[in-house]
């Protein structure tokens, strides 16, 4: 599915979180392309993304980028590079830290990485991961003078980004959505779930969340010390009761960024690990 000129939407079925059940990759450019991530592609999967590049007039697909490291993202990249011979790249971190995936070349914060005539420029946005990174395209005479931002898990198309420590940091993640606001942007490509074509709105509102999660949290050690499940019941009395073990992550995430910054602490009592205000 064409989502704009030269970027093309693909949505591919993996398993993911809820409530998103695929990952997407995106196909970029004209005549040589480059695809952006890569959930289960199958051989089946592989033979209709080769059909769809002859349908588009597309030559051949060069490379494969990364946008990080974790399974739903790079399932894939070993049996596109096995199939198309294309080479694989992640983020110099991503790529340290990748287990079962060699990357064939790695890039940094503000590369430009060129495909035919087009290129993507590499905006390194940690947090979720230590080595997670945006792609932005900037093709003058289509995106005029906003670019399209392709996000992987730092913004999703559905629902917020679960940050899981200790690689996932909130105070890191933060600053990485801060960056991204920053940026003209016409629309953005997430990792998962549909399109983003209200940008900018979107990042504040994704800013504007933790911000209010994290008053909630230090609402909730107002009362008394509290375990961290506690804390999420508390805290996240808006989050279904099913997901609170996955709220236990990003909360924990923030309890580790309100303790880093001297305004909560932890309290080891009888075996038990409590949260409670700075004194």
């Amino acid at each position: 599915m064409e989502s704009f000129p030269f970027v093309h939407h693909l949505p591919i079925v993996t398993p993911t979180l809820p409530p998103h059940p695929c990952t997407n990759s995106f196909l970029v450019g004209r005549d040589d392309l480059i695809i952006i991530d890569a959930g289960v592609f199958m051989d089946e999967q592989i033979d209709e993304l080769l059909r769809y590049v002859e349908n588009i007039g597309g030559s051949r697909i060069s490379r494969l980028i990364c946008t990080h490291r974790h399974i739903d993202h790079v399932a894939g990249a070993a049996d596109l590079r096995a199939r198309l011979g294309l080479a694989v790249g992640l983020h110099a971190e991503a790529a340290r830290r990748a287990e079962g995936l060699e990357a064939d070349f790695t890039f940094e914060d503000g590369d430009s990485i060129s495909f035919g005539d087009s290129a993507l420029r590499v905006i390194h946005t940690p947090g979720h991961s230590a080595g997670h990174v945006c792609f932005l395209f900037e093709e003058e005479g289509i995106t005029g003078e906003k670019g399209i931002l392709f996000t992987g898990d730092t913004i999703l198309g559905l629902g917020y980004v679960i940050i899981v420590p200790p690689e996932g940091d909130m105070a890191v993640y933060l600053d990485s959505l801060e960056r991204l606001r920053r940026l003209p942007l016409r629309a953005i490509c997430p990792g998962h779930g549909p399109l983003i074509r209200n940008p900018t709105t979107v990042i504040e509102e994704y800013i504007s969340h933790r911000l209010a999660r994290e008053g909630k949290i230090l609402s909730a050690l107002r009362s008394s010390e509290k375990t961290i499940e506690a804390v999420v019941a508390d805290a996240y009395d808006d989050t279904p009761d099913e997901m609170h073990p996955l709220a236990h992550f990003s909360a924990r995430a923030h309890l580790i960024k309100l303790i880093r910054e001297g305004k909560a602490v932890e309290v080891p009592r009888g075996g038990i690990l409590l949260y409670a205000l700075s004194p």
